[in-house]
């Protein structure tokens, strides 16, 4: 067993130190810890030390186009989140947007940074074409999820969905295991339904015309706004932030998302936490093995 925040010492150490380092370290860990390990440390297998991105913050703006190609996903991201969070503190709202990145994991824990920060954050990732239309019978866009946060503490909300009805690496696990898929997700070549993974050429949008605009707002603004959509390189990933404090006295945003919550879960709704680990999150002997296994690689990759 190892504790989490010992795992996320180690590799953030591993990653270069640094605030980025530790927001990209604490997001694989967690996904692991949440029994996502597609979006946990096997990332660490693109790593190599010429992929750590440059430090961003020096050149403040309000609005920016950065090219992640070549760099270790994560770490951009994170990057990009810290320096997003700078901006957004001194010019009241900032964005950011990054094309040519790869995998990097869940969205969560880089909105919940803005949030925690004080801000709201909402961010999406486009992807290569895997998701059809409403209506459509062949794939346009990628699964293409979208997160927001805001609040602290109890009253903190963090939403982090995809918008299509599952996801690629479902569709690979059915693939390997033969399972049978559920109704209404998917299409086969012909663009008829079908709950055969092998056959699956393109997925469905989750929830109908609702999720197929949502993800369709996503391509917008990762795709063609961000520059993202078609780039060989990798992905579009668009991440925004505001400071809500900004409205001084004209808004008592914290009230009022406090008693959102009270009438949402009083009403017998969920309240998304996003995720997060407890301080004393601990995981396995088989994490800690890969874990120690990929940092016995990353540092063979730098003596080289």
């Amino acid at each position: 067993m190892i504790a989490a925040v010992d795992a996320v010492d180690r590799l953030s150490s591993a990653l270069g130190g640094g605030p980025a380092a530790r927001l990209a370290a604490s997001a694989l860990i967690e996904a692991d810890a949440l029994g996502q390990p597609r979006f946990g440390i096997a990332m660490l297998g693109e790593w190599t030390p010429d992929l750590r991105p440059p430090q961003m913050g020096a050149d403040m703006q309000a609005l920016r186009w950065l090219d992640c190609s070549g760099r270790f996903a994560p770490l951009a991201v994170a990057t990009a989140t810290l320096d997003l969070a700078a901006a957004a503190r001194r010019f009241g709202v900032a964005a950011v947007f990054l094309r040519g990145v790869r995998g990097f994991g869940r969205l969560a824990p880089f909105v919940r940074h803005l949030a925690d920060a004080g801000l709201a954050g909402l961010a999406g990732a486009e992807g290569p074409p895997f998701v059809a239309a409403h209506g459509g019978t062949r794939p346009v866009i990628g699964t293409n999820p979208l997160a927001f946060a805001i609040g602290q503490g109890a009253d903190r909300v963090v939403i982090d969905a995809a918008t299509s009805s599952c996801t690629m690496a479902d569709i690979r696990e059915a693939r390997a295991d033969g399972s049978p898929l559920p109704e209404g997700i998917a299409l086969d070549g012909q663009g008829r339904p079908t709950r055969v993974a092998a056959e699956v050429a393109a997925l469905l949008p989750r929830g109908g015309q609702v999720g197929s605009l949502l993800g369709l707002v996503v391509e917008l603004m990762a795709g063609v706004a961000g520059g993202g959509r078609g780039d060989p390189a990798g992905r579009g990933v668009f991440l925004v932030a505001f400071d809500p404090d900004a409205a001084g006295r004209e808004t008592d945003w914290r009230s009022g998302l406090a008693g959102l919550r009270r009438d949402w879960t009083g009403g017998g709704g969920y309240w998304p936490r996003g995720g997060g680990l407890p301080p004393d999150a601990a995981l396995d002997a088989d994490f800690e093995r890969r874990l120690d296994g990929y940092l016995a690689a990353m540092r063979g990759t730098e003596d080289r």
